[in-house]
């Protein structure tokens, strides 16, 4: 009776997808157990597996949508299809990055290193983001407390303390100061709460616009403090990633169109995007590189580079650069983080004392109205 379970649960997830499947995956399958799945095909690939029993043996060790998308692809392959025709079926979210490398494996018969440069880039991708959302987390939590507390407070709270302490007209002026912000936040509180909700959706939006979008990415690279995590985060991608492109075999020009659609910043991408193009007219990689912003942007990078082209060692001067940018997102992080909690503390401390001050100082006017 098990084994007819086993076999009925592996025929639900061993079939052909429909498009709305296929489109749903890339938000079901944690970027992780992509990472995962690829070094379990590095082990497996090195022991003269056959892709389709790896691809086989690593969907059984899957979960989900990514087994139904690994037996999926391994179905592809025995039918006649290349991995990376079949990847890009089956899981096209991957990206031109991923996608590629495996398509050079297959070319050149180095498929488990490709596997292993795509990973190594995944695992870098998920230390510089999860190196910002733990830098985020805290500060985040905080102000999402604070903005529930002073609701409460403002708008449950003082009306109800107030009331009972008589004529508004002759509380002093910080207590019917009080009074307004509280009746104020009774009646536009909800806004008050939704605008970091809003302001959020509009940036998303604004930065689909083209031409916005672009301005906003360049003016994100200029913001003093924030500024140098947006730029330290990219160099350290951009150089880490290259190196290993370069390393595989990929020549610069691909290498470059590769990257340009895995960074998030649109102004890093226009920068790539003019960086190749004098590529591909005949320049070398350092004095295209000098010639954009990226000079600017990442300094380091074209003097390593120089030296790699004239030693022939180019991707250790990228990895060199790259973990450079990666400690100093590390500390620039950290100092944010130092930052942020004392202005949290000081900004909700402030508020705390507003209304600890107004309600006493209202109490003892009422006593002395009293007396």
């Amino acid at each position: 009776m098990a084994g007819f379970f086993q076999e009925s649960e592996k025929a639900k997830t061993r079939r052909m997808r429909n498009a709305a499947e296929r489109f749903l995956s890339r938000f079901l399958i944690r970027k992780g157990a992509v990472e995962q799945a690829f070094l379990q095909m590095v082990i497996l690939l090195k022991g003269d597996v056959p892709v389709v029993t790896a691809l086989e043996t690593t969907a059984e060790l899957a979960k989900g949508d990514l087994r139904m998308a690994l037996y999926e692809t391994a179905d592809l392959v025995r039918g006649g299809l290349p991995l990376a025709k079949a990847l890009r079926q089956t899981m096209p979210w991957l990206g031109d990055l991923f996608i590629g490398l495996i398509e050079v494996g297959e070319a050149n018969g180095t498929l488990p290193q490709m596997f292993t440069y795509a990973a190594n880039i995944m695992r870098q991708r998920r230390t510089i983001r999860n190196q910002i959302i733990r830098a985020m987390t805290y500060p985040m939590l905080v102000v999402i407390a604070g903005l529930g507390v002073g609701y409460y407070i403002s708008t449950v709270a003082i009306p109800k303390i107030i009331s009972v302490m008589g004529d508004p007209e002759k509380l002093p002026a910080i207590t019917r100061s009080l009074l307004t912000t509280s009746e104020w936040l009774q009646a536009h509180g909800l806004f008050v709460l939704l605008a970091p909700v809003a302001a959020i959706a509009t940036y998303v939006l604004l930065r689909r616009v083209p031409g916005v979008g672009l301005a906003i990415d360049r003016m994100a690279l200029a913001v003093p403090i924030f500024g140098k995590v947006g730029r330290f985060s990219a160099n350290a991608l951009f150089n880490h990633t290259m190196a290993m492109l370069v390393k595989s075999g990929i020549s610069v020009v691909d290498a470059l169109d590769l990257i340009r659609g895995t960074l998030d910043n649109g102004w890093y991408r226009i920068q790539l995007a003019r960086t190749r193009t004098k590529v591909m007219a005949g320049r070398m990689l350092s004095d295209s590189l000098n010639d954009t912003a990226l000079r600017k942007l990442t300094p380091l990078t074209p003097a390593l580079v120089k030296v790699g082209e004239n030693s022939g060692n180019m991707d250790e001067g990228l990895d060199y650069v790259g973990e450079y940018y990666g400690d100093a997102l590390e500390r620039r992080l950290d100092l944010l983080g130092k930052l942020i909690e004392p202005a949290l503390i000081i900004v909700v401390g402030g508020m705390v004392a507003y209304v600890y001050i107004a309600f006493f100082m209202g109490m003892a006017a009422m006593s002395a109205a009293a007396r």
